[in-house]
């Protein structure tokens, strides 16, 4: 459980902030195999997670992109790999993660390792990186203080960024998320508003993974106040009782105390 003292929102800083613009945020990787260029290819920036080793003064940025389905690269025909599967990468300047999920379970990949690491293909080859660049645009954007201003921002059609700290200072460690507000739900009568936003990268504080990397879980987040929040986490999940067939789904919920906030990224700019 967090501590208390770690999740109050200091309402004494700026109003505008700098934020990712995430619709023109991209991350470009040329990939080789045996000493020969293959592929340059360009993902959109989903999402972003900073995890901080508060003792150790270091911090980790990841970067998730957007997913692709499996394909063999420049054929004219038969582009699509058979069986079909949804690939995404986790990116970070030190190590990443390839996330490789297919209908079956059984099929399903993660490679993970610094950014030379070769991973191997669906047809047995393997490549590895040689460049790696991280084009991030950012943005101002205004904090949204009240539940009128959220209402305000999100019937008004602005665009929208959400921030969530998680703390755990008894391991040592602290995490930001932040992610665009694709989805967003209000009642303006009730003066409520409601986030479910996804996927977000969700970083496990208590995971003594090798890789950083690895402790970085994909999952939706979803909160409709400034002080919790249930995250919804992919993981392996059993199809029947008996846990022969397996998938991955956004099965485990986890339900913390956490700090969040909204921006609208009306009246800033670069």
């Amino acid at each position: 459980m967090l501590s208390e003292a770690c999740l109050s929102l200091d309402l004494t800083r700026e109003l505008y902030m700098n934020v990712l613009d995430y619709h023109n945020s991209h991350i470009i990787n040329t990939s080789a195999t045996d000493g020969v260029e293959s592929n340059t290819c360009r993902t959109q920036v989903l999402a972003s997670c900073t995890m901080t080793e508060t003792d150790a003064d270091q911090s980790y940025d990841f970067y998730l992109g957007k997913e692709c389905i499996g394909e063999h690269m420049y054929k004219e025909i038969g582009i699509a790999q058979v069986p079909t599967s949804e690939v995404c990468v986790i990116f970070s300047k030190t190590e990443s993660s390839l996330l490789k999920k297919f209908a079956n379970h059984d099929r399903d990949v993660v490679q993970s390792g610094p950014m030379d690491v070769a991973r191997e293909g669906f047809a047995g080859g393997y490549a590895y990186w040689t460049d790696l660049q991280f084009m991030l645009k950012s943005t101002q954007a205004r904090r949204l203080d009240s539940i009128d201003d959220i209402i305000a921002a999100v019937t008004a059609g602005d665009a929208m960024v959400g921030r969530t700290l998680l703390s755990e200072p008894e391991l040592g460690w602290s995490a930001t998320l932040e992610y665009p507000i694709n989805y967003v739900n209000v009642h303006p009568p009730a003066k409520r508003f409601q986030v479910d936003v996804g996927p977000v990268l969700y970083p496990e504080l208590d995971s003594t993974e090798a890789f950083i990397v690895d402790r970085v879980r994909l999952a939706y987040v979803m909160f409709n106040q400034f002080d919790a929040v249930e995250f919804a986490i992919r993981e392996q999940t059993a199809l029947n009782d008996d846990e022969q067939a397996r998938t991955l789904h956004y099965s485990r919920v986890v339900k913390t105390a956490a700090a969040s906030e909204l921006y609208s990224l009306s009246n800033g700019g670069t």
